[in-house]
């Protein structure tokens, strides 16, 4: 009977993943907008892409999306810092789902057919601080470029 309450005690609850996953979903959200934002410009295609590039990994509809954007932005024009974000990240995510999320980043950046020297900056500083090896970091940036 102790071992059962010990076991329960021990688990996470339901929420707590909820609350989690919807941070990650916020964190990552977050951080495709920062790079949108990397050339202080944000235009319609990097705006829809980051819609997409949520729309991809989640089940949520149109209008969850929209409101997720909208406060990822507003916490965005007044955050000082990402570091929340990335430990959140480097906790939760899985090698394979930060270099997803690297490739987001950098669909994200080409999504108005221009990459801007501070949008590829940001991308770097990103994979390095969720530790995506360089190889990846590269493989992925190749993965998306668009042809020409």
């Amino acid at each position: 009977m102790f071992n059962n309450w010990i076991n329960n005690f021990s688990k996470p609850s339901q929420n707590a993943d909820e609350h989690n996953h919807k941070d990650l979903q916020k964190a990552s959200a977050q951080l495709l907008l920062e790079v949108a934002r990397a050339d202080f410009h944000i235009n319609d295609e990097e705006r829809a892409q980051v819609i997409e590039a949520i729309s991809r990994t989640t089940a949520m509809t149109a209008e969850e999306l929209n409101e997720l954007v909208a406060d990822a932005e507003q916490h965005a024009n007044t955050s000082i810092s990402y570091h929340e974000h990335i430990r959140l990240i480097n906790d939760s995510f899985t090698r394979e789902q930060k270099i997803t999320l690297i490739e987001q980043l950098w669909q994200v950046a080409y999504a108005d057919q221009n990459l801007d020297r501070y949008e590829e900056a940001f991308i770097r500083k990103i994979a390095d601080l969720i530790y995506v090896k360089h190889r990846d970091f590269i493989q992925a940036k190749l993965r998306v470029q668009p042809p020409g």
